[in-house]
């Protein structure tokens, strides 16, 4: 759930980029042909898109009267998307724009693909403007699948246009077991809306992330567990909250809201984790 800038081009320029790749002439004419269509798609996605209301987009299997959803699917899978064709750079544009590669949509895995915010089955007039492209980890693309939300609420994050902006509102619950048990939620931002929160709850559902996140905290606190046991022989309970709240500032000056953010605010704060819990993590050696 990351931030991103939109695409530096419009939806005019990859038609007319991808249409100089493509050596079928009549395909590459209908395909200039529908531009008006597809400008004006464009036009009200950007105008609906800030207002969180894309859904109010009425779904089409047409684009012109020479261009269906599956003729577009052809011309942005093998034109468009195409490795060696001219719009290749484009697509690649999108793809490449997280920082360290990273999915916006789940901010743990790598992106693999460019997913089509707006299905292409559904919405063929949007197969190629650059707002609608958004790149992807495969698990976000297949989770996400080709579903069309009939309300606001039923929307997940748009990186182009929503701002869940710097304030904590991923947070870790830990429960006393061995190894502790780790949960995340959902603490609403106090600028949010109650679409905005419901919509924030919805895509944290369909993504997975509070399964995705735990497995991947698990996973860190047996990579910490020796050394927290270390400081803890050391200094005690004292000096394992202190040696948490270091990995907790170090987290949240790059992030306010990762996983690991969340996580080692949630260790820090609990006082069974820092008093017992860090050596519950797992079996000790001899």
């Amino acid at each position: 759930m990351k931030r991103l800038d939109p695409p530096a081009f419009n939806a005019t320029q990859a038609i007319e980029v991808c249409a100089s790749g493509i050596s079928i002439h009549e395909r590459a004419q209908a395909l200039l042909d529908a531009l008006p269509v597809i400008q004006a798609s464009e036009a009200e996605y950007r105008e609906l898109g800030p207002a969180g209301q894309l859904f109010q987009i009425t779904e089409s299997n047409i684009v012109t009267s020479q261009i269906d959803a599956v003729l577009m699917g052809v011309i942005y899978k093998a034109h468009f998307a195409r490795k060696g064709s001219p719009s290749r750079a484009l697509y690649e544009q999108i793809r490449m724009a997280p920082e360290y590669g990273i999915c916006p949509l789940c901010a743990q895995r790598t992106v693999a693909t460019v997913d089509h915010y707006l299905p292409q089955s559904r919405h063929p007039k949007l197969n190629l403007t650059p707002v609608n492209l958004v790149p992807a980890c495969s698990d976000c693309n297949k989770n996400k699948l080709a579903g069309v939300p009939t309300r606001a609420e039923d929307q997940t994050l748009h990186p182009y246009f929503d701002d869940l902006g710097n304030d904590r509102w991923l947070v870790v619950e830990i429960q006393a077991s061995s190894p502790p048990t780790i949960s995340f939620a959902i603490r609403p931002a106090g600028a949010w809306n109650d679409v905005l929160i419901a919509r924030v709850n919805y895509h944290f559902r369909v993504m997975g992330l509070g399964e995705l996140y735990a497995a991947q905290a698990a996973s860190e606190m047996a990579d910490i567990s020796y050394s927290l046991e270390d400081v803890g022989v050391s200094t005690g309970p004292v000096g394992v909250r202190q040696h948490l709240d270091g990995q907790f500032r170090s987290r949240y000056d790059r992030d306010a809201n990762s996983w690991k953010t969340a996580l080692y605010e949630g260790l820090r704060d609990s006082d069974w984790f820092c008093t017992e819990g860090y050596r519950m993590i797992r079996n000790r050696r001899p």
